[in-house]
């Protein structure tokens, strides 16, 4: 046989023993700055912008799985600068530098926990599939776990998953990720990824991934025939630990009043408090479902008897206010603070704090005083313990905020979001905002990727034409622009028109 058609066929059967994904797309790239921050405190693992050391990593913004026609449109340095990962250094004054992409990949995910995570010298992230079916189209909506070193010089691939909203999180150690009703990980070190998978849980009825933390909460059915609760399982550290069991409740073998069904809520893992609803199983109409929180010690175990719970109903839309403070309802424009009452009442114990302008508020932040959030795409902060409190705008009517995708989030006081005009990351300087009365300054936003210099004009076709000039350009008479260094040209002509001022209109 012609020696170039043994490698073309030794070629083929290493794509199809290795993944088409990785060993038939090159990776080569880099480097981008350097290691040097490997050891360094991360920051926001988890979100759309993760920290470490001196460099902050993030996604360049949210572009459509549409976009990509063909499996090229997705493949490593030939993708779109639109939804890439970058890295920019950041300078003692808190501005950007030394801006590059360093993963230059679709990062996308239509799972609400999602996000970009970083242990270590890898980044890791989901990506959009470039396999075709039968037809050549291009299978975008099944995804690929993969990681990059934060150099962008290595890139492996991790694990095929099936759809794009299956919930995951990339711990120190593992990939893992919930699929039909099974827990599955993919295990890896710094030098090496595991060739597939392991179940850790299977017949799941409820899971709950939490923020800002790589713990996992879920609930299966009891495995008794004559009993009907369920119970709560957490996985810490890659390790499945049994919370509650058949015996937790005293008396419960016999006893359907004291046989749970369990329906997770909320995580908060600063204090390491699980909230959840949990109703009995008995025919008694006068049955209760209630909300309840339970703080753990290291080890996850469950005592019944210092659980809290906090309403006679269960709760859907809150914010966790402390433990032992209670559980600030937002299903209403008028925030209401659950406080915690005694096992088995039946009366609530409630306090009513400050109004909103509208429902369906998404919490950016909430200190001892203040409570921000995003509403109609625009930020707000109210003193939510306040009845009479004022509500404040922070942005201004331009800078909208996209709440359809990732969720914004704060590092240090820069508020990191989805602008939701252009579809990129930008970020407001929340220590910006003035608010004294008879002067108040909205907060300043920026593109997280950078500007550069330019100057606008218009040809005889009425299309706008930029030029790039030097930063120090200073030319009289003439107007300079700052035009976004990393948009699709499609969209840097889009913001160009939009920010262009006719010189004649002004005459």
């Amino acid at each position: 046989m012609n020696k170039f058609f043994k490698i073309i066929i030794l070629c083929l059967v290493l794509c199809m023993a290795i993944g088409v994904f990785v060993a038939c797309e090159n990776t080569k790239y880099g480097p981008i700055g350097t290691t040097e921050d490997k050891d360094k405190e991360v920051i926001n693992n988890g979100s759309l912008v993760v920290q470490q050391g001196k460099y902050l990593y993030y996604v360049n913004g949210m572009d459509a799985t549409s976009n990509i026609t063909k499996p090229e449109d997705n493949y490593f340095g030939k993708a779109s600068v639109k939804g890439s990962i970058m890295k920019s250094e950041i300078a003692e004054d808190g501005s950007l530098k030394n801006t590059a992409v360093v993963v230059p990949k679709m990062m996308y995910t239509a799972a609400t926990n999602g996000g970009i995570y970083i242990y270590g010298e890898w980044i890791y992230y989901m990506t959009p599939s470039t396999k075709t079916d039968n037809q050549s189209n291009v299978l975008v909506d099944q995804l690929v776990a993969m990681r990059t070193k934060i150099d962008g010089t290595k890139t492996e691939q991790i694990a095929e998953l099936s759809a794009n909203n299956n919930q995951y999180v990339f711990t120190e150690s593992a990939f893992i990720y919930y699929e039909g009703t099974s827990l599955k990980k993919v295990g890896y070190s710094n030098s090496s990824v595991d060739k597939k998978a392991s179940e850790i849980a299977k017949d799941i009825t409820g899971i709950l991934f939490t923020n800002n933390s790589t713990t996992i909460f879920f609930t299966k059915a009891t495995e008794s025939k004559v009993r009907q609760n369920n119970n709560i399982y957490a996985v810490a550290n890659g390790q499945v630990k049994e919370v509650t069991t058949d015996a937790t409740y005293e008396g419960s073998e016999n006893d359907l009043s004291k046989q749970y069904v369990f329906s997770l809520l909320q995580y908060d893992a600063k204090e390491n408090v699980l909230y959840y609803s949990k109703s009995n199983s008995s025919s008694d109409a006068s049955k209760i479902t209630g909300t309840y929180g339970y703080k753990f010690g290291e080890d996850f175990s469950f005592d019944a008897s210092k659980e809290k719970m906090y309403a006679v109903s269960a709760l859907s839309t809150f914010v966790s206010l402390g433990f032992d403070k209670g559980l600030m309802d937002m299903s209403a424009v008028e925030l209401k603070l659950y406080k915690p009452i005694n096992a088995g009442s039946f009366v609530n114990d409630t306090e009513v704090y400050a109004t909103l302008s509208a429902t369906g508020a998404k919490v950016i932040k909430i200190d001892d005083t203040y409570m921000y959030y995003v509403l109609s795409n625009k930020l707000y902060r109210i003193k939510y313990a306040d009845k009479k409190a004022v509500v404040e705008q922070i942005s201004n009517d331009e800078d909208l905020i996209n709440t359809s995708w990732l969720s914004a989030s704060i590092i240090g006081d820069y508020l990191y979001y989805i602008d939701n005009t252009y579809s990129y990351l930008f970020r407001m300087d929340l220590s910006s905002y003035v608010a004294e009365p008879n002067n108040i300054e909205f907060a300043k936003s920026e593109i997280v990727s950078g500007t550069r210099k330019a100057k606008l004009t218009k040809n005889d076709k009425d299309e706008i034409v930029i030029e790039y000039v030097a930063d120090d350009a200073n030319e009289e008479g003439v107007t300079y622009y700052q035009i976004p260094k990393f948009m699709t040209e499609k969209d840097i002509d889009t913001y160009a028109a939009a920010i262009y001022k006719d010189p004649e209109s002004d005459k």
